[in-house]
């Protein structure tokens, strides 16, 4: 599958990255500016889908972190102008998503395609990075909620987790994958549809404009993280260290 950048590049969206910037953002991810284990763009596309079905809005000072290192206290970056390249270039993603998940054909999970060799399989990355962003949500995310349309929203999120996690799943073909970051689409398509059908807010768009440049060895604990998440840097990115 493809980004839906490719296919928009004459939208009228604001928010889609153009062809270089979704370039600049997959190889970031993979460079020696982030952490090793960083999350590529196919997962980082799951995690994202994830924190933006939420129906408890999820604040980039919680979930931008976990982009960088799932092990928060290893987190360290390369040069200080392409750390904060990255992190606009995450949260202009973040705002692709926003305005174009669950819309009609507006988006699409992204993930690679196969090739000789693959130790990971085609949707492995992406479903992953979608239960992180599951974990996100609040344990109580269906307090308060109509009793249909949390039992709707678990059924649509079981649905798309369950052929993932099936005993078969790993000698799935790449065809059968394929259908199955489809169902992805049509079950986040149906949890966002009972969050409008209730009248909530979707997710705001995050601010991009390029934060004041530091490196991160000039970033003091109490300064404002460079993310732009409006918190402390020790309440954010540097939580850990």
């Amino acid at each position: 599958m493809t980004n839906e950048t490719a296919a928009n590049a004459e939208s009228d969206n604001p928010h889609l990255l153009d062809d270089e910037e979704f370039e600049a953002l997959e190889e970031l991810l993979t460079s020696d500016v982030v952490p090793e284990d960083c999350m590529d763009l196919e997962m980082l596309d799951g995690y994202l889908a994830a924190v933006l079905a939420s129906p408890v809005p999820i604040g980039p000072e919680e979930w931008l972190p976990p982009v960088w290192s799932a092990h928060g206290d290893e987190i360290s970056f390369g040069s200080g102008s392409q750390m904060q390249r990255a992190i606009r270039l995450v949260r202009r993603y973040y705002n692709e998503l926003a305005t174009t998940l669950g819309e009609p054909e507006g988006w699409e999970p992204f993930c690679y395609a196969a090739s000789e060799g693959d130790t990971i399989a085609i949707g492995e990355e992406w479903v992953e990075g979608f239960a992180q962003g599951l974990e996100l949500w609040p344990e109580d995310w269906d307090a308060g909620l109509p009793a249909a349309a949390a039992e709707t929203v678990r059924n649509a999120l079981d649905e798309l987790m369950a052929p993932w996690a099936s005993d078969d799943a790993e000698l799935a073909d790449e065809d059968t994958r394929l259908e199955w970051l489809e169902q992805a689409v049509n079950c986040i398509e149906t949890v966002l549809g009972q969050w409008r059908a209730l009248g909530m807010a979707a997710p705001a768009l995050l601010t991009v404009e390029q934060p004041a440049m530091h490196t991160p060895a000039a970033v003091g604990r109490n300064d404002p993280c460079p993310c732009g998440s409006g918190k402390k840097y020790k309440k954010c990115c540097g939580a850990v260290e």
